[in-house]
């Protein structure tokens, strides 16, 4: 057993009973694992403080995994399920992970075939009642995040999931991306996952159990895929606070531009983009990109002045 600390939102609301242990732990293919649920601790489901799962899939990335973990376990909200699902790193990684052990509620290493197929394996291990993602190169945009939107969810208990805006971080310089609300085939028409920022997505876990899993076919572009299905099935919203930051840098998927565009073809054509009228499809795909580049120059310049990246980004009750 060890002393919890209780400076860390996934260290303050924790128990020592769980009656489905079995299912929890893992299976004997994966023997390199860790924290605290291995150590005997849980969350609990609260009915005021919904549990919040986040998950990071990872992948040889020890330089920024630290600066990501911190800005979970630094969020203010109590509940929070922390999972990290790690692809058989061999840079120091690992050594990252296991410095927050104490503090992280699951972290499993073997190899795998994607970030989404970890993903998958955290949702399957995760216990929240709602759920985002989180990637090792991110981190989110201030420690009242999680707080706030899952007093959202509570206010508007109707909602599916929410979604909202990003900042790109670059090595020398930050730029902030607004996004707004769009449905199903509007994301459809735009053939790109700009719109909906899967970093900064939380969805609920009925949710995931009416659209499934992130579709492992999909090594670079399932996120999209998984969205389109959400906004499909489920009620997603729009808030207009920056989320996450979203890194930039050379070994990013989205830098494999060359990798993402055949798969995002493919996954438009499986949800039937022809089935669209042409005199619908071409003129919103139009004025959803123009849109969203007027809107950014625009935001652009009303930011400048935030440009620390503190915790001021995220501040404020959100209203629908």
């Amino acid at each position: 057993m060890i002393c919890l600390d209780n400076r860390y939102s996934t260290t303050r609301a924790v128990v020592t009973e769980n009656g489905n242990r079995h299912e929890l732990l893992p299976n004997r293919a994966h023997r390199c694992h860790g924290g605290l649920r291995v150590r005997g601790y849980y969350k609990q489901k609260l009915h005021d403080k919904p549990l919040v799962t986040v998950i990071t899939a990872t992948l040889n990335r020890k330089d920024f995994l630290d600066e990501t973990i911190q800005s979970v376990i630094s969020q203010t909200y109590d509940n929070v399920e922390y999972i990290i699902v790690d692809g058989g790193s061999t840079d120091g990684t690992l050594d990252v992970i296991r410095k927050y052990d104490d503090k992280i509620d699951y972290w499993v290493s073997r190899p795998d075939n994607s970030m989404y197929e970890a993903i998958n394996d955290g949702i399957r291990h995760s216990r929240g009642d709602i759920m985002a993602v989180l990637n090792s190169d991110d981190k989110y945009a201030g420690p009242e995040v999680i707080k706030q939107l899952a007093a959202y969810f509570q206010k508007y208990p109707e909602i599916d999931g929410v979604y909202g805006n990003l900042i790109r971080l670059y090595e020398n310089h930050i730029r902030y991306k607004k996004l707004f609300q769009v449905n199903y085939k509007q994301y459809l028409t735009s053939r790109k996952g700009t719109f909906v920022p899967h970093s900064t997505l939380f969805v609920k876990r009925r949710l995931i159990e009416r659209v499934g899993l992130y579709d492992a076919r999909y090594r670079y572009a399932s996120d999209y895929d998984f969205i389109l299905r959400c906004l499909k099935c489920g009620t997603l919203r729009h808030i207009d606070r920056p989320i996450t930051f979203f890194r930039e840098h050379s070994k990013s998927i989205t830098a494999i531009g060359n990798n993402i565009t055949p798969e995002t073809l493919t996954i438009v054509k499986e949800h039937n983009i022809d089935s669209l009228n042409k005199c619908y499809r071409f003129p919103m795909y139009a004025y959803l990109w123009t849109k969203y580049k007027l809107l950014n120059s625009l935001y652009s310049l009303h930011n400048k002045r935030h440009l620390s990246g503190k915790s001021q980004l995220f501040q404020g009750p959100l209203n629908c």
